[in-house]
């Protein structure tokens, strides 16, 4: 048979308009086969007349999901054909979700001459890396696209992208607190940058609040204005109303506070965490102490604060603080802030002699040591730190000062860094590495905790570090320091508290990456992707958590949900793998997770292995809601049966039917299931007896319908009970 064109495709072995006539019958048939024969000589002409275009049909293909058929690949011809051909099968890939192999043709092409096509191809291109998860490069490629666009086009094509506004505000602060904390040489292009998204952004949305403060803040901290002195009372964002001894939105801090703050930093130095805390007990105020008791925390243990009592102090920023986890990349390592090395036994056992003597005769000793002509380099810095360090816990503070001068600031711990830098006012440049990359890391955490002593200056468009304000639903913190990234976090993070949404997760998950509030934010994203059977977007989400450096608790959290999701795309294999995984992790699991883990375990025949999952399970009974505690007895009941262990599979499901009769499906499923092991064993009247049970209390019809058939069947087989019918008295047979 020859290939068909046009409107006849082929249909089997017939096309269609013999296929049409083939389901009319009757007198229908002959009327439709005469009607045809009428009309066949003009159905060329009705057929050219009424042949929609090309771009019609490609709708008409993209509402029933057709995509596959724009992607078919063509002969590539040179000039506008052959751009257009490119275009239709990435913009086919996208929507067929492979943003992947749509990005790999976008890419391929040199830009096109023609500028409404490349406008086109960089578009596709900013949609293909969005929606592989990438903000970044989206947002670039959107801008790229819309400088070939006029002023018109622009607005319209910017404000036709679903949520591109909300990405463009995150992507432009970003790289704003970038530049905030880049160094001068590396920070041109990103100006330039953050110039160009401001100009389109303004252009297509307006003079937005927040564009309208992002303005204000390139300006000024690209020097082309100078910023306005702000008062120290001055309270941003529906401050808290002064109490009752009138004390403002500001926590103010005393140079005897600052003073004890750098004495506890200089002893935990030392690994002298009782001395540390001793010197912060005489801080002023108890949100102060926490903060910094919460410091001496972390360098002992690494662990982040619990931020509830700043929280609850309405200092905002500095609660922020904690939930940004800036200090994560100094947490694996904590000898960054401790003075000398720790596993060098010579100068911790000098170190730990020095502890032990009083402040005089510790100073003496390390003088008597400086003196030596046999001092290498590094113990000759070590030695003059740790006079630095006797010079400030004694009070003498000028000293200090002459000693730290003569120190080279980027060697030292980075206790002594934040030490120092408080009690000398030092220009934070010269405590932060030379490398650019380390420099961006250590920049925002040592910024504020200095901020937090009461020294240094604000960055540009930030809020004093002890301000207080309200967050959540009712704040006005996002509009009057949105590019304030501490008060932003707490802010999200209270209303997240308040109603979690995918939109907030969203974009909660990109704009404070690598914190726990970004973590808990991907986490239920991925549920939320699984439930709706999204598993392209669930992996996307998973493959970001993976890249977080968490705890094995976290990481059990991400495991237990990609078993579900290859669970439910069918992967048995990669799930039963990921489960292993889980189990290997040996860490408390979350009890949805464990269920889910033992059921998949039996789906498999692994029946030994589901009942240890469950047994586990069974153990912290008291400490599961009833629903759960009903169908892990289930579960336990339904392992044993298909083991064939008749009678503890009958313990499992008689006690759940007994112990929790109220709860929906399992108690009347484990009756059932009960009856049937009954007439396995012969014991006919229990069984009949669990059966009516079930069509008493059956929730369902369909459950009801199947139950009064196997009571029947029963009645069949087994006869009359040999209790009295209406009664309960035994019918005897003498």
């Amino acid at each position: 048979m020859s290939k068909p064109s046009g409107v006849f495709r082929v249909c089997g072995n017939f096309t269609l308009p013999v296929l049409a006539l083939l389901l009319v019958t009757g007198s229908d048939g002959l009327a439709a086969r005469a009607a045809t024969s009428k009309t066949a000589k003009s159905s060329k002409a009705s057929v050219s007349k009424a042949a929609p275009t090309e771009a019609a049909f490609e709708q008409w293909l993209k509402k029933y999901g057709a995509y596959d058929r724009i992607v078919l690949p063509e002969p590539e011809q040179p000039g506008q054909d052959a751009e257009t051909n490119v275009l239709k099968r990435a913009e086919g890939l996208l929507m067929q979700g492979a943003p992947q192999e749509a990005l790999k043709i976008l890419e391929a092409q040199p830009a096109f001459e023609d500028v409404p096509a490349e406008a086109q191809r960089l578009w596709l291109g900013a949609q293909a890396h969005r929606a592989l998860g990438d903000p970044y490069k989206a947002v670039i490629w959107y801008s790229h696209s819309a400088k070939l666009l006029d002023g018109k086009a622009l607005k319209e094509r910017l404000n036709t992208e679903p949520g591109l506004e909300a990405l463009w505000v995150d992507v432009w602060r970003r790289q704003f607190w970038t530049l905030a904390g880049a160094a001068s040489s590396s920070s041109e292009a990103l100006q330039n940058n953050l110039r160009t998204l401001l100009d389109q952004a303004e252009l297509a949305w307006g003079p937005h609040n927040f564009w309208v403060k992002a303005k204000e803040a390139l300006t000024l901290i690209t020097g082309e204005a100078q910023p306005e002195p702000v008062a120290e009372s001055k309270a941003p964002a529906k401050a808290v109303k002064p109490n009752a001894k009138g004390k403002d939105a500001l926590l103010s801090i005393t140079l005897s506070d600052r003073q004890r703050i750098a004495e506890s930093l200089c002893a935990a130095s030392l690994e002298d965490f009782a001395r540390a805390q001793i010197a912060l007990n005489e801080l002023s105020d108890p949100a102060l102490k926490d903060f910094w008791s919460a410091m001496i925390t972390f360098m002992r243990t690494g662990k982040p604060h619990d931020t509830k009592v700043l929280r609850s102090s309405g200092y905002a920023k500095a609660a922020g603080f904690w939930s940004a986890n800036l200090l994560a990349p100094f947490a694996e390592k904590r000898e960054v802030w401790f003075l000398g090395n720790t596993t060098l036994s010579s100068w911790t056992k000098f170190r730990h002699n020095i502890n032990q003597l009083p402040n005089q005769e510790a100073r003496e000793a390390v003088d008597k040591e400086m003196q030596s002509l046999l001092l290498s380099d590094d113990m000759s810095r070590m030695l003059r730190s740790l006079k630095f360090v006797l010079l400030v816990e004694n009070g003498d503070y000028d000293a200090a000062r002459e000693t730290w001068d003569a120190l080279d600031k980027r060697k030292l711990p980075l206790s002594l860094r934040l030490a120092g830098g408080m009690l000398t006012q030092e220009d934070v440049k010269n405590l932060l590495p030379q490398e650019i990359g380390a420099a961006a890391k250590l920049s925002p955490a040592l910024r504020s905790l200095l901020a937090a002593a009461g020294t240094g200056t604000n960055l540009v468009a930030e809020a004093p570090f002890w301000t207080k304000a309200e967050v959540g639903r009712n704040s006005d913190v996002n509009k009057d320091w949105p590019l304030d990234r501490l008060l932003v976090l707490a802010d999200w993070q209270a209303r997240w508290e308040a109603a979690p949404g995918q939109e907030l997760a969203r974009r909660s998950a990109f704009l404070f990456p690598d914190t726990t509030f970004s973590y808990g934010c991907l986490t239920y994203l991925t549920q939320k992707a699984i439930e709706g059977r999204y598993f392209q977007l669930a992996g996307t989400y998973l493959g970001k958590m993976e890249s977080m450096a968490t705890d094995k608790s976290a990481q059990a959290v991400r495991l237990g949900l990609k078993a579900k999701m290859e669970r439910d795309s069918g992967k048995d294999a990669e799930a039963l793998e990921t489960y292993h995984a889980l189990t290997e992790l040996g860490v408390a699991l979350e009890p949805k997770i464990r269920l889910d883990m033992a059921t998949f375990l039996q789906l498999k025949n692994d029946f030994e292995g589901g009942r240890k999952q469950l047994l586990l399970l069974w153990e912290q009974r008291e400490s599961l809601p009833r629903p759960l505690q009903a169908e892990v007895l289930f579960w336990l009941g339904e392992g044993e049966h298909s083991l064939r262990n008749y009678d503890a599979a009958l313990d499992f499901y008689l006690r759940l039917a007994y112990e929790y009769p109220k709860e929906p499906m399992w108690p009347t499923v484990a009756m059932y299931r009960a009856a049937m092991i009954y007439e396995l064993k012969g014991s006919f009247e229990p069984a009949k007896k669990f059966l009516n049970a079930v069509i008493a209390t059956a929730d369902t019809k369909e459950a009801k319908e199947a139950a009064r058939n196997r009571l029947n069947a029963l009645e069949a087989k087994s006869g009359k009970p040999t209790s009295a019918k209406d009664g309960h008295e035994a019918v005897y047979p003498f």
